[in-house]
């Protein structure tokens, strides 16, 4: 069968092909948006605690607190380990401090540490 100069195979390669362009366009399609975690490190004093090293176990996302004692990280939708070093570093009981969040689509999400000046 001719269908104007196109075969049967011809047709059949042509939506084969539009087919696979609409597959490899959808693997740049946006994915869910996803939350913010901040976290605040606080001194007994009841000032921020600036220059404490926080990080996101399991990635590689690491960062210092500001100067308001503020780290904000830019997350997908899930649950995750926060760590904060030197954090109530008075003895010898920990290196770091671990928290449990989970971080929601287009919400913000915040976990809050203290640090113990007077325990050094």
């Amino acid at each position: 069968m001719n269908l104007r100069g196109w075969d049967i195979a011809g047709t059949r390669k042509l939506a084969a092909a539009c087919c696979m362009l609409a597959l490899l366009s959808c693997s740049g399609a946006p994915t869910a948006p996803g939350g913010v975690l901040q976290v605040y490190v606080g001194q007994d004093t009841g000032g921020p605690a600036p220059g404490k090293t926080i990080e996101i176990v399991g990635t590689s996302l690491r960062q210092t607190t500001d100067a308001q004692g503020i780290a904000a990280f830019s997350l997908r939708p899930g649950t995750y380990v926060v760590r904060a070093y030197d954090i109530n570093m008075g003895g010898p009981c920990c290196a770091y401090v671990d928290k449990t969040v989970e971080v929601h689509t287009a919400h913000t999400t915040r976990a809050q540490f203290s640090d113990c000046t007077r325990c050094v």
